[in-house]
């Protein structure tokens, strides 16, 4: 299961649940924050849909009308912010998705031999990629499975330090897009077929890198 098909399964329904979607959660800490939110959400449409205790009313039987404007506004509330949530930029979902497959794999950072040219060569297998990069900055190359595909996710040496960078082929931004999260400077750049993205500990500017990349990446027309 992908996680489009995992978030449209939550989005329709926060409390059902199925087999491929308990295993695709089990591995995507992105998608299960998302049913998380989904679920807390709903709970919050729920309880403000629920009938209020018994009061004193009057004589009519119609509730007072600030009453009825209070339940209103928790409805469109909460109806507000589950849209919210489907109304978020793919960019921004993309990003949070890169920094938590990041965060699943710490040991990326603390690599300090470079990797050999056949480890490259397995990480990009079937990826359409091809580096212009010597083996030598590469000093972490792994194929991992980010949204539905296998992604080339590699570490590089660079003046500011390692920096993590992710070959999305199969993911289209319209621009540039950074982003903080997790003590963690990130910036997503679009590319000839698809997109990369760059991660770094701590802030700062990663724009030259992200320049170095779009140039150092070669695109496989006719890959997958």
């Amino acid at each position: 299961m992908s996680c489009e098909e995992a978030r449209l399964l939550i989005g329709a329904d926060p409390l059902a649940t199925t087999p491929a979607l308990e295993e695709h959660l089990a591995t995507c800490v992105a998608c299960a924050r998302f049913r998380d939110e989904m679920r807390s959400l709903d709970a919050d449409i729920r309880r403000a849909l629920e009938r209020p205790p018994d009061i004193v009313r009057p004589r009519s039987g119609r509730p007072p009308a600030w009453r009825q404007w209070a339940l209103a506004a928790s409805v469109a509330l909460a109806s507000f912010a589950v849209l919210a949530v489907w109304l978020l930029r793919p960019s921004d979902t993309l990003a949070r998705e890169v920094v938590a497959h990041v965060q699943a794999e710490p040991q990326s950072w603390l690599a300090t031999q470079h990797v050999s040219a056949q480890g490259i060569a397995q990480a990009l297998r079937g990826a359409g990629v091809a580096l212009d990069l010597t083996s030598d900055r590469i000093r972490y190359a792994q194929s991992c499975w980010l949204r539905g595909h296998y992604v080339p996710h590699l570490v590089i040496q660079t003046a500011r330090g390692p920096v993590t960078v992710l070959l999305l082929r199969h993911e289209q931004v319209r621009a540039r897009r950074t982003f903080h999260e997790a003590g963690m400077t990130g910036i997503i750049v679009p590319a000839e077929h698809g997109s990369i993205a760059l991660l770094a500990r701590g802030a700062g500017d990663l724009d030259d890198i992200a320049g170095q990349m779009q140039h150092e990446v070669h695109w496989v027309p006719d890959a997958p």
